[in-house]
């Protein structure tokens, strides 16, 4: 009889102490303020956690929307054996942004004003209502996957049907809440009431697995809050450095989301096969990775038709760490790796498409940490703002969260009818 094997590996421990330190500090911090943990500031009251947690979090987690688009409005079926983990990753991240919200703002009641304000004039405001209506449509889609692999069957049944009904309400209340008018809400709860009516009486085909307008609100929430995002720092046209200032910022916002996202969907492969012990299909992986520099090169052609409209073009050459700090962004998270994707003898192996989408994530990352901090005029890299010890240690505890909760809830997924790998 052959024993188990209990040994844990170095990596978990690491991240087991990451996450226990970091709960500590939330702890620590909702007891004594931020101004116990953090070097934020009137000038810097944004700092690693709203750049990290809630700019790049968002960001990464939208490969969710970009698969579950493509099977069931664009008819990709063969990417079907990669939904589930996205599905899971994408929840699992706006889990994690809500908390590190409420981290940063330390009131949770105070979220309740997003609802109540009816500001909807606020880029804010539509990103609260969107974030909340989005991971609610995640959770829709996450739990019939529970279902199925527990066999509540049922339980399954009970929440498809209904799925379709929750998001006619869903999406009504979104436009009363964004125009506060009853003439839009009364002509958006037509509009789908009409959809899901057509489709019960068979005029329209139902989709056997999930119900098309689930996936449809999921497009038009998460598409809405990406360049929502970007929206934001249109207030600032004084106070951001004018090489990423740009009127252009929200659609630049939602294709740097694509590209994070459909490079996550890769590693998410790649991690739940190592983490399986099962072989990943990289024909699928390479097939799926062949729109990544479709959508990089939009973003650069856009990105730079920006700035020679603005006339800003001059400021990539001039000797500054803002121009230093954009040419890394561009040339190492953008530029080459479209190149590298590009070249099939490269992705078509496993460490060639690792590293174009390691490159390509970190270029968002290091976008998103541009636009929020260096990008600020007031920015100095000796005097200004820098993460305490606190801020990062948190910032990984919440990490180490997310990766502790996506390696049990892969084995949970895991079943005898493969997801997303091949068996070797």
């Amino acid at each position: 009889m052959k024993k188990k094997n209990t040994s844990v590996s170095l990596g978990t421990i690491i991240l087991n102490v990451l996450a226990i330190t970091g709960i500590a500090l939330i702890f620590y911090r909702f007891i004594n303020g931020i101004g116990a943990v953090s070097n934020l500031s009137d000038d810097f009251p944004w700092g690693i956690w709203v750049t990290i947690d809630i700019l790049v979090g968002i960001a990464l987690s939208s490969g969710g929307f970009i698969l579950t688009g493509s099977i069931h409005i664009f008819g990709k079926e063969k990417f079907a054996k990669l939904a589930d983990y996205a599905i899971m990753t994408s929840l699992l991240g706006y889990l994690l942004f809500m908390i590190g919200l409420i981290i940063d703002l330390g009131r949770p009641w105070n979220l309740m004003h997003i609802i109540f304000t009816g500001n909807h004039t606020s880029p804010l405001y539509e990103v609260g209502w969107c974030v909340i209506f989005y991971t609610t449509v995640l959770m829709l889609e996450f739990l019939p996957i529970l279902f199925e692999k527990y066999n509540l069957d049922n339980a399954r049944k009970n929440l498809r049907s209904i799925t379709p009904w929750l998001i006619v309400i869903m999406l009504t209340v979104f436009i009363f809440a964004m125009t506060r008018s009853l003439k839009w809400m009364a002509l958006m709860a037509a509009i789908a009431l009409f959809w899901e009516i057509s489709i019960g009486c068979g005029i329209m085909p139902r989709k056997k697995q999930m119900p098309i307008i689930l996936i449809i609100a999921g497009v038009i929430f998460s598409t809405l809050h990406q360049s929502s995002l970007g929206s934001i720092f249109l207030m600032s046209p004084y106070d951001m450095h004018p090489l990423w200032y740009s009127p252009f910022l929200p659609v630049l916002f939602f294709l740097s989301a694509l590209m994070a996202g459909c490079a996550m969907v890769i590693i998410e492969a790649y991690a739940s096969a190592k983490l399986l012990k099962h072989k990943a299909d990289e024909n699928l992986l390479y097939d799926f990775s062949k729109a990544i520099p479709y959508i990089i090169s939009i973003y650069l052609i856009l990105l730079s038709g920006s700035l020679v409209y603005q006339g800003v073009i001059q400021e990539i050459f001039k000797v500054s760490y803002q121009a230093i700090s954009w040419g890394i962004e561009v040339v190492i998270g953008a530029i080459i790796p479209a190149a590298l994707f590009l070249s099939p003898k490269f992705t078509q192996k496993k460490k060639g498409m690792l590293l174009a989408c390691i490159l390509l994530i970190a270029g968002v990352i290091w976008n998103r940490v541009n636009v929020s901090i260096i990008g600020i005029k007031a920015y100095d890299p000796v005097t200004s703002y820098h993460p305490s010890l606190s801020e990062i240690l948190i910032t990984l505890g919440l990490i180490s969260i997310g990766l502790i909760a996506f390696k049990h809830l892969a084995k949970i997924l895991n079943k005898q009818k493969n997801i997303i790998t091949d068996k070797t």
